[in-house]
């Protein structure tokens, strides 16, 4: 079973404000302003993708759930097609967004390091962000299997009542 969202986030504040509070008391070879907040969009971006994914795959469960009682199974299969291609969609997108960030953190990173600035500092923070993310990323996955795993419980359904009826697709594992 993955993670509440209200746990996940927890934790992920828990990682990185720990790794923050060391950054914080060394001011004097403080880690810079952009580099900070390049971290922090990055972390947001992965929440917004998680809770997004989430959130579509909890759809998927339930619009799968509804299909089964249905009385319209095209119109419901059609349903649950088009919530696969929000999620695959909603992740494409937000993936993007993270890519773009994760650029700018690296530009940022580089500036940071040819200035000599936050020696030290920098790298243990966005090692915090990645634990936190992994974090993110393995319980969105749960989520997007456990979906895949109930089309696929509908899709034997279908094919037992022997009706010829068109099931959607979902994506293949790590999509």
């Amino acid at each position: 079973m993955y993670l509440s969202g209200k746990k996940l986030i927890a934790l992920a504040t828990v990682v990185l404000a720990a790794a923050l509070i060391p950054a914080a008391s060394l001011a004097d070879n403080s880690v810079p302003a952009n580099v900070q907040a390049d971290i922090a969009k990055t972390a947001a971006d992965v929440q917004t993708l998680h809770d997004t994914i989430v959130a579509d795959a909890a759809q998927i469960q339930t619009d799968v759930a509804a299909v089964q009682g249905a009385a319209d199974k095209k119109s419901a299969l059609a349903t649950v097609k088009a919530d696969w291609q929000k999620l695959s969609s909603d992740r494409k997108s937000e993936n993007d967004t993270i890519k773009a960030d994760w650029a700018q953190l690296r530009a940022d990173v580089k500036a940071a390091h040819d200035a000599k600035q936050g020696a030290g500092q920098i790298k243990p923070l966005v090692q915090a962000m990645h634990t936190a993310n992994v974090a993110l990323r393995d319980d969105l996955k749960q989520a997007a299997q456990a979906a895949r795993q109930a089309t696929q419980a509908l899709k034997g359904t279908l094919k037992g009542q022997g009706k010829g009826a068109t099931s959607p697709v979902a994506p293949a594992p790590g999509q």
